[in-house]
Order: C-alpha cells, then structure tokens, then sequence
C-alpha cells in the first residue's frame, strides 16, 4: 500500500480533462479528515466591478482524506475519482464563478466518467474513522427545564440569548470540566 502523489496526479488530470485550465493550486493529504473524501476550499472576494454585492470565488485548495484512503489501501480508481470531483468544483469555480453540485457540475461529471448518475456524494467504507467526541456542554432551558448535551460551545454562547424551540426559553449552557473526584461547573 502506497500513498499516490496526487499532485501528479492533478497535472495529468487537469491536462486531460480541462486543458491545463485549473489555476496550479495545492493538492494535499489532509490527515483531519475522516468522512469526506474530498474537499474544494476557494476564497470569496467581493468585488465593486462585478456589480453590487456579487463575489468573485478563486479556488485556493484541494484537500483529499489520507485516513479514509489509507482504510480503502489508497485504491487509485477512488483517489482519481475523488480528486476529479474536486477538480471539477475547482474548475467550474475559476471558469464560470459557480459552485456547489449544479446542473454544470453534474453534466461535466457525467461527460469525464461516463455514467450518468447524481455526482454528489461517495459511497467509501468509512466504519471506524471519526471518533466520538465527548459532549461535555450541558444545556438547560430556564423555562421549561428542558436538557441536552453538546459536544461544543455555540458561537457568542456568553453574551447572546439563545432560545428554546419549544418554549422559548433562554437556554444556558455550562462547560462541564471533570477532574478525577469533581465535576466543576462553570456557567457562561
């Protein structure tokens, strides 16, 4: 089992498929990954000659999930296929300013492997990749008393009135921090 060098692999791609017209971005083994095979990262900008409030969209990177191919023996046909997934949203981002898995996106999709099907997700074994994650927020709401655990802080927790679908309710949240005897609570 070896890793493929799928920058190479980006060139030959790109020169078939595109005609060397993706910009020369990084293709990278990216070891966070657990669930998604690939990934298209672009960088949005806003542009006055555009027209008011229209972004400019500027492919910046492909990630690729070493952990799910390395548990698949880094099979070539699924590495190439998944990477041409990502060149495409690469492409139709730098060509057209488009992205996500619009009808363009399925037509090329369609013409560069063949087979007419919906190209948005994989179907790659991924049994045992992503560990459980603690959830260690108790939240509580101080209507109904309703509780749920979290694995993270919403964002602005600490100044921001998040409410209760079902009452309401302000809902706090408390950061549970255990140590070996304890469990201390802080409350933000």
């Amino acid at each position: 089992m070896f890793r493929p060098n799928i920058k190479e692999m980006f060139i030959r791609l790109n020169e078939e498929h595109f005609n060397s017209e993706i910009p020369d971005i990084p293709v990278v083994w990216n070891g966070r990954m657990t669930t998604t095979a690939g990934y298209c990262r672009y960088k949005v900008s806003r542009s006055s000659l555009v027209g008011r409030g229209a972004r400019n969209l500027t492919p910046q990177k492909i990630d690729l999930s070493d952990k799910l191919f390395r548990n698949l023996d880094y099979d070539l046909a699924k590495v190439e296929r998944t990477l041409l997934h990502e060149m495409v949203h690469a492409y139709l981002c730098h060509k057209y300013n488009e992205k996500g898995h619009t009808a363009r996106f399925q037509r090329m999709m369609t013409n560069i492997t063949g087979e007419y099907k919906n190209h948005r997700c994989h179907n790659y074994d991924t049994t045992g990749l992503k560990r459980k994650q603690a959830k260690k927020i108790h939240c509580e709401c101080n209507r109904c008393g309703f509780t749920y655990q979290k694995v993270r802080m919403p964002k602005h927790a600490a100044y921001s009135n998040y409410t209760h679908r079902g009452c309401g309710g302000v809902i706090t949240f408390t950061r549970m921090e255990l140590s070996q005897d304890e469990v201390a609570i802080k409350i933000f």
